[in-house]
Order: structure tokens, then sequence, then C-alpha cells
């Protein structure tokens, strides 16, 4: 009879045990409430007290292209293949090629201590520094500016044999290759932006495309276009005032690499919501700024799909 009490009192203990969550524990949930952020199903969501609605659509879309061009404004030679990427080869897909430049590695870093510059640039000339962590954490890890720029990126096809690194000659034929492939994915992004405290609220909702398998992410940036500054020109060697810089990649909303958002087996018309609480720098021109989101394949980084939107429509 004490062996049983023993027993019954020894798994009581072991309950109790199993039970105790220790400190400084805090669950998923919580951490997103924190955040001002409350989930109230797949297709609504309270963003610090404004409510984010996704109505239904069942529609596919067209798959879209995501483009990176790593780029720095000391690159004598990535004007050309920025003006042949954005006026030449994106006219031809609209909305349907989304284009980010990232500023990174040897020619990113600006002047007047930066490696590449020549000590014959006018004054204040090419001091802008364009580059960011997450600009930087892209480029160290695909190995872009040690490939030589300008290169791109295109939709990460072909990770990690170096295929990954497209010169400027394969850019158009990359890209026509990539958009006529079906849909996995579609994406819709909804902004609510306060121009006054220049505070964003952002949410984005993924659905599957028929079924698919395997590990998915969702990254999401900010970037500012059309900005008119200092950029070197080769051949002969110039020095630009005016070049107007698109899709400058400015900053990341949720960490360098995103954050996983599906993992198995996805059903048909599965939806994924995620939103953000975001800030946009006092130095950006508001209305040239872009929430770009896209889902990827968190095993290959192979882009899946992508969409843009700016905050002030």
């Amino acid at each position: 009879m004490k062996s049983i009490i023993k027993i019954f009192f020894l798994s009581l203990v072991l309950l109790q045990a199993c039970d105790r969550i220790e400190a400084p524990y805090i669950n998923e949930e919580a951490q997103n409430a924190a955040k001002g952020v409350v989930y109230l199903s797949e297709s609504s969501v309270i963003v610090d007290g404004d409510t984010i609605n996704f109505s239904n659509d069942n529609s596919t879309p067209p798959k879209k292209v995501l483009a990176e061009d790593y780029t720095g404004i000391l690159c004598g030679n990535c004007p050309v293949a920025g003006i042949k990427l954005n006026d030449t080869i994106k006219p031809g897909y609209g909305d349907r090629l989304v284009i980010i430049s990232v500023h990174a590695g040897f020619f990113a870093n600006p002047c007047p201590t930066g490696l590449a510059c020549s000590g014959s640039q006018p004054a204040g000339a090419l001091e802008t520094d364009y580059r960011t962590p997450v600009g930087d954490a892209w480029n160290n890890f695909f190995g872009n500016s040690a490939a030589g720029n300008p290169n791109a990126l295109i939709d990460r096809m072909e990770y990690p044999i170096r295929q990954h690194i497209k010169f400027p000659s394969v850019w158009a034929a990359r890209i026509q290759e990539r958009s006529v492939l079906p849909s996995k994915f579609a994406l819709r992004i909804q902004n609510i932006y306060d121009s006054s405290s220049r505070g964003l609220k952002t949410a984005i909702q993924a659905r599957s495309i028929g079924t698919n398998n395997g590990n998915y992410k969702l990254q999401v940036v900010l970037v500012e276009d059309n900005i008119r500054d200092w950029q070197v020109w080769y051949n002969p060697t110039r020095y630009d005032p005016d070049f107007i810089h698109h899709h400058v990649l400015r900053a990341s909303v949720n960490t360098s690499f995103g954050e996983e958002i599906a993992t198995g087996s996805v059903s048909n018309g599965q939806l994924f919501l995620k939103a953000y609480n975001a800030n946009v720098n006092a130095s950006w021109v508001q209305e040239k700024v872009s929430v770009i989101a896209f889902v990827y394949d968190a095993d290959t980084y192979e882009v899946l799909q992508v969409e843009e939107l700016k905050i002030i429509p």
C-alpha cells in the first residue's frame, strides 16, 4: 500500500514539473501583441488599433519576377546596366517585373573614404551611403559583389552553384523564362500609412495556388524610387549629379531573410497572413516608397512570387 501511495505522489510531482513553464517564456501570440499585431483570422488582423481585412479572392495571378540589381554609386559600368533593366526590359512587363536595386560591396562604399574613390570627384559628390544591413547580408550570402558588378539575381534561380549570379547580357532572357512559369502563390499587400508620424502598418496575405510541398518564407522590404543623386560613369569617367536611382533598397521589415510561413504540405487555397509595424525614415521621399514582399523556397532560395505596393497610392 505504501508503494502505491509513493507512486501516486511521484506521478503528481512529475505532472506538475511537466506543466511548469520557466520564465522568460513568451509565446508567439504574446510576441505579436507586444508589437501591436493581433491576428483575427487568415484574412483579418489588427495592427495598432487599425483593422486590415482581405476580401475573398480565388483568382490565379500571373507569375511575377523579382530582379535584384547589385550596384553601387562608384560602379561606372552600373548605370548602363540599370538603365537597361529599368528603361528597356521593365516596360515590357509592367508590374509583373519587380526590381530591387541593392547597393552593396566595394563600389557602394561612399566617398571620401570609399576605396573606389578616385580623389578627382567634385567636392561633396558620391557621399550618400545607400548600403543597408539587409543588402549587405544578401550580398555576403549570395556573393554578388565578389563576382563583379553589375550583376543581378533573377528570382534567385539556380542558387547555390554560382549560376544564380546573372550578368546583364542574359537578364532579358532569364526574366522571360521566369515570367511564363505557373504561379505557386498569390500575394496581396495592404498598407496604412500616417504621413505625419511616418508610421507604416502593412499586412501581406499569401495564398497557395495548387498543392505545394516545401519550406516557405516571406520577405518584406522597403524601397525608394526615383532618387536623383551622384553616380560615376565610365568610358569616359564622369561624375553625374542628376542620375536617377530606381527601386533602391532601404530597409528590411522582417529581418534579412524573412520569416517562415509554411512548412510541409500546403493545400490549394491555404492562406497565410503576416502584419508589421515599420517607420519610414525622415530622409526618404514618402511618396516614392513602396513595400515589396516575396515568398521564396527556404531550401533553394528560389523566389516563387513577388508583389509591390506604394505606401501612398
